[in-house]
């Protein structure tokens, strides 16, 4: 491949070389307000001064790269900010080679995004440090392997019924696929207040689905919306309770509340348990089937970096139990969020930039392996089209398995993020649950381990280990394939079957008990033969 700029790498500069032509007194002052605005974040208002000195010295290079920042990170100005940031590495201006390398990304450019991030890590005095360089480089890598092999599947925008020109997001659809809850930042607003940069604050609305065509979406109204920011955030499968994340009167911080619907109206929103709310910021959860497990996000101490996964379950007594971080399988060193717990119980959807994203956050699924060792298995990125280089989050997912809903921002929307519907011509629930208990001849529950291998017996594909006080297990196949299992436990002798988890009048749950039997007795009986 052509090198990009190949004279150019031993000549990269942090700021510009020369002095600025026609500056006068009255342009550097312009200069260091736009750096303040810059800094603070104003990228609108600083664009605006920026504009104004381009014309001043066209040679300027720091001034055509800060401008490109500021089109970065304004709303639906991305693409404009290439020109810019070309601008700046012909320049030679450092950083303008970073900055043009994510762009290149999003552009799916991925060989020019790689290249530029090499010669990036050649300059010295840079201000992104290798390990964020190379993380970004795998991005590039990741997404021009996934975008290699696309994924069989139709996604269709939700259509004007649905979205806005506003950012549409985080939908929300009962298990029976017939009624949608979703959060939008269009005109209209309960409190028909704008934040800082110019946006509506948050409402959650609603849409039904009549004959497989969707009405037009309304505002939800109180007591869900409020003057403040109110915006959707998990749902039971049956729809009677949701969990919502609303802002306090400061605007600055927020917390989850959990709203009930009784007579087919929804109650007041009550604060949930502070095991969930902290003095960190928890901006996502998902209520699992049953209602006696919640899986929510938060960036509190003690996790693995970022946001972090966790679930909380309802002990005996009603009380809830203290987070569990679902641990290194599912967290990263950066940030997972929006998590969904399939009415199965078993699947869970997430959303991470860690792991082997194409860029951004990407749509991920991982299976619970163990429940009482919170075991899970190795995320899998859920493929592109589906995933793209921007954002692709809050993803749910029908009950059949086959139809789905997330949030992107793509150049076919109406505008900012919209709602998708995704349809794949199988179920996405592509496992079998083989559950049951292992017990003694006299019905006592035994602690055992369960090592399953493939049929051949070489390859482990999993070790399970039944409950010491229940003697309940639970393991995750792979329907029709044959394997090979040895349950051990000490005092007993141990068993060795041949199994194959088979779908039966479309259930994907097969039950299978274990009788275990002292050393001295042969063949010992599964209860289900």
């Amino acid at each position: 491949m052509q090198r990009l700029f190949p004279s150019a790498l031993l000549l990269l500069v942090g700021t510009s070389a020369f002095a600025q032509q026609g500056y006068k007194k009255v342009h550097n002052q312009m200069l260091d307000q736009a750096k303040v605005l810059l800094a603070n974040e104003d990228y609108e208002e600083a664009s605006k001064i920026y504009k104004r000195l381009l014309p001043v010295d066209p040679l300027f290079v720091e001034v055509f790269h800060e401008m490109g920042v500021c089109m970065a990170n304004m709303p639906g100005q991305k693409d404009k900010a290439v020109t810019y940031f070309e601008r700046g590495v012909e320049g030679r201006y450092t950083e303008s080679y970073y900055e043009l390398a994510l762009a290149r990304h999003r552009q799916q450019r991925f060989d020019e995004a790689v290249e530029l991030f090499e010669q990036y890590k050649l300059a010295n005095g840079r201000i992104v440090p290798d390990a964020e360089v190379d993380r970004r480089k795998a991005m590039a890598l990741s997404a021009k392997a996934l975008t290699a092999v696309p994924v069989e599947l139709e996604i269709k925008n939700m259509g004007a019924m649905v979205n806005s020109s506003a950012h549409d997001y985080c939908p929300l659809v009962t298990a029976d696929g017939n009624t949608m809850y979703f959060t939008s930042r269009r005109e209209g607003t309960s409190g028909n207040m704008k934040d800082p940069f110019g946006q509506w604050f948050e409402d959650i609305y609603t849409a039904k689905r009549i004959d497989d065509a969707w009405t037009n979406a309304v505002n939800a109204g109180t007591p869900l919306n409020t003057l403040v920011h109110d915006a959707t955030v998990g749902l039971s499968p049956d729809g009677s309770s949701m969990i919502i994340y609303r802002t306090q009167q400061n605007l600055v911080s927020g917390d989850l509340f959990e709203a009930r619907m009784h007579a087919r109206k929804w109650q007041q929103p009550e604060m949930m348990t502070e095991r969930i709310n902290s003095e960190s910021h928890e901006p996502s959860a998902s209520i699992a089937p049953g209602a006696q497990e919640i899986y929510f996000t938060s960036d509190r101490p003690g996790g693995f970096g970022g946001r972090d996964i966790y679930r909380i379950r309802r002990l005996p007594n009603g009380e809830w139990s203290l987070p569990l971080n679902l641990g290194p399988n599912v967290n990263t060193m950066h940030d997972e969020d929006a998590p969904f717990m399939h009415s199965d119980g078993t699947t869970l959807f997430f959303c991470s930039n860690g792991h082997n994203t194409m860029g951004g956050y990407d749509i991920f699924k991982t299976v619970l392996t163990d429940p009482d060792m919170n075991g899970w298995g190795t995320p899998e990125n859920m493929g592109y089209p589906l995933n793209t280089v921007n954002d692709d989050i809050y993803f749910c997912l029908s009950e059949d398995g086959r139809t789905g809903y997330f949030s992107s921002e793509r150049s076919e929307g109406l505008g900012m993020q919209d709602i998708y519907q995704v349809t794949f011509p199988n179920s996405q629930l592509d496992h079998m649950i083989v559950r049951g208990i292992v017990a003694d001849a006299g019905d006592e529950p035994v602690k055992a381990r369960m090592i399953l291998t493939d049929a051949t017996g070489e390859e482990i594909v999993g070790i399970y280990n039944s409950n010491e006080r229940t003697g309940r297990y639970l393991m995750v196949l792979t329907p029709d394939q044959e394997y090979r299992l040895t349950v051990e436990a000490p005092g007993f002798a141990p068993q060795a079957s041949t199994l194959v988890a088979r779908m039966q009048d479309g259930s994907r749950e097969m039950a299978l008990d274990f009788v275990l039997q002292p050393p001295n007795v042969r063949d010992g009986l599964t209860r289900n033969e």
